[in-house]
């Protein structure tokens, strides 16, 4: 037996230096050319714009009281996730569950350096947050594509932080699309991207990205104990919610005026004014509703998150310059953001005060499966005890997707939708108002009272 298996071993090396002395005879041909996939490309492309995501938390405690030794003295637990640069200022989309309650955030860029993060912006109902970091240098941003047009067969890519190995590429399909998962009562996902990627705890807050290294998804759950099964928030809706995270309203405290939407044209993916909001900024410039917003400064505009990068740094003072395209004309004109109105509440300040509801816009997609009449919704992230909404015994997680005013059934896809109603003279006269909600794949009704007492439901 020992005699065989040196024979086998020696058979081996043999071979070996045949195979060797072969190559070494043949042309030196180039592999460059046959290694180079379009998987390795996109990968290629997105890498440098994937960071790893650290940090430590004190692990849960069993006691009932919370001011004991034993809770002072909880250890600390660490922590994982992954990011992606959406700005070469040092802004990183993640998770909003990777940073919950969480500190010394560490972000690993992709070429070894670490850097200390902060929270500036989470979103707790789409489960994402905006970290920020500074690098002391310009970094590379991740490209966002579209997920309207997904197919389900194509195939995508996933790059994370997997089991805390940083940059694991994994490749798969998408598997389907508009999936609704229920974690919790408080917590339920809507119209994901299902990919049987391998997806593993780490990858939360990571890229989901097309053949073209386009951003398409944010990888979010996995379904435990099953393989080849997870998930994805698309791009479409993460790119609505980062636009708000990331509005120079929230971050900078100024104010343009321009509302703007996504579409398509024989161009490819263009960003429309689709408001200009009355005595703004934007007013004044002489934009109008109906122009596309080609360029904010030296920021080529591809969704509506470019202009609220692009004016980020703009300063009330100091003007942009604006590159729109009007009736298949190109002009240029000089935006100057000015501070934000402070003395008047926005629409979801209001909506909270009158009915002690905090919400957040969703798009048609979250309730389709629901009914594909519905166009929308606003997702209820917390409900104030005692107010009218928590008579009506609305909860969070709900999505109010109408409100009826006599025999009007009235959307409210904005806020500012739900203002509407309640300044109708009818609500006035009789302060009783019939409301709808998709809750559980289904929808239900209810009555808010916006008088004093109690709310019947019916």
């Amino acid at each position: 037996m020992p005699q065989h298996w040196t024979r086998g071993k020696q058979g081996s090396t043999l071979a070996l230096v045949g195979l060797v002395a072969l190559w070494s005879a043949a042309p030196q041909l180039s592999l460059a050319g046959t290694h180079r996939t379009p998987v390795v490309e996109a990968v290629q492309k997105v890498q440098a714009s994937v960071v790893s995501i650290s940090s430590e938390k004190k692990a849960a405690s069993s006691s009932r009281w919370p001011f004991t030794s034993e809770e002072s003295q909880r250890p600390r637990v660490s922590g994982m996730g992954t990011g992606v640069i959406v700005d070469g200022r040092g802004y990183i989309l993640t998770n909003q569950h990777v940073v919950d309650k969480v500190q010394g955030i560490l972000v690993h860029l992709s070429e070894g350096s670490a850097y200390s993060a902060r929270v500036i912006q989470q979103d707790e109902a789409m489960d994402l947050a905006i970290l920020k970091i500074d690098a002391g240098r310009l970094l590379p941003a991740i490209t966002l594509g579209a997920s309207a047009d997904l197919m389900v067969g194509e195939e995508v890519i996933s790059i994370g932080n997997a089991y805390g190995y940083e940059n694991t590429v994994s490749v798969g399909i998408i598997s389907a699309l508009n999936r609704n998962v229920t974690l919790s009562d408080e917590q339920v996902y809507r119209n994901l991207i299902q990919t049987d990627a391998a997806i593993n705890p780490g990858n939360s807050g990571g890229p989901l990205v097309n053949i073209d290294g386009e951003l398409i998804g944010i990888n979010v759950a996995v379904r435990a104990g099953a393989q080849g099964i997870g998930f994805a928030l698309p791009i479409d809706d993460v790119k609505r919610t980062a636009t708000e995270m990331m509005s120079t309203r929230r971050l900078a405290a100024t104010w343009h005026g321009v509302l703007s939407a996504e579409g398509r044209s024989s161009e490819g993916r263009v960003v429309v004014v689709s408001e200009v909001q009355v005595g703004s900024p934007a007013e004044t410039a002489g934009i109008r509703t109906g122009d596309q917003v080609v360029r904010v400064g030296e920021l080529n505009v591809t969704n509506p998150l470019d202009i609220e990068r692009g004016l980020l740094d703009v300063r009330p003072g100091q003007r942009a310059d604006v590159l729109i395209r009007r009736a298949g004309k190109d002009q240029v004109v000089s935006l100057e953001p000015k501070p934000l109105p402070r003395a008047v509440p926005d629409a979801s300040d209001q909506v909270w005060r009158l009915l002690g509801l905090k919400s957040t816009p969703v798009s048609k997609e979250y309730v389709s499966n629901v009914s594909p009449n519905l166009k929308g919704g606003l997702y209820v992230n917390a409900v104030s005890p005692g107010s009218a909404a928590a008579r009506a015994m609305i909860q969070r997680g709900d999505i109010l997707v109408g409100m009826q005013v006599g025999t009007r059934l009235l959307e409210t896809i904005r806020p500012d939708n739900v203002l509407y109603v309640i300044n109708q003279p009818e609500v006035a006269r009789t302060p009783v108002l019939p409301f709808y909600i998709v809750r559980h794949n289904g929808i239900h009704e209810g009555v808010l009272n916006l008088a004093e007492g109690q709310v019947t439901k019916r």
